[in-house]
């Protein structure tokens, strides 16, 4: 009976360890996101946000070479003169961070860039 219930308990934490590592190594499910809409179709803006003046981004961020690199932007807001390269690894951070920092991060003031930096783990 001893030998019947110590099989058991392996055939159980067997079975326990088995099922995680094939739930663990399942393909994470993303939620489907609605289909984007025509130009014509989209709804106007108010007046309170057409009233907001356009920002220029003063920095970028972005994933090069599995580093997170700043760049400086020029007038027109896109990235011109490379700033530093530092030493965060991009794969290394909440997988939401890392997806902004590889779709590239667009910052508008030089607090900002510290707040960010310093959120990142610099």
């Amino acid at each position: 009976m001893r030998k019947l219930a110590l099989c058991l308990f392996y055939a159980l934490c067997t079975f326990t360890i088995a099922f995680s590592l094939f739930w663990m190594a399942l393909p994470r499910l993303n939620a489907r996101s609605p289909a984007p809409q025509d130009e014509a179709d989209s709804v106007p803006l108010s007046l309170a946000a057409q009233a907001l003046p356009e920002r220029t981004a003063l920095y970028y961020l972005c994933d090069e070479g599995g580093m997170l690199t700043v760049y400086a932007c020029g007038a027109d807001g896109q990235p011109a003169d490379r700033l530093e390269e530092t030493g965060i690894y991009v794969n290394l951070l909440p997988e939401n961070d890392a997806l902004r920092i590889k779709q590239g991060l667009s910052v508008y003031s030089e607090t900002e860039l510290r707040t960010v930096l310093e959120d990142l783990g610099e």
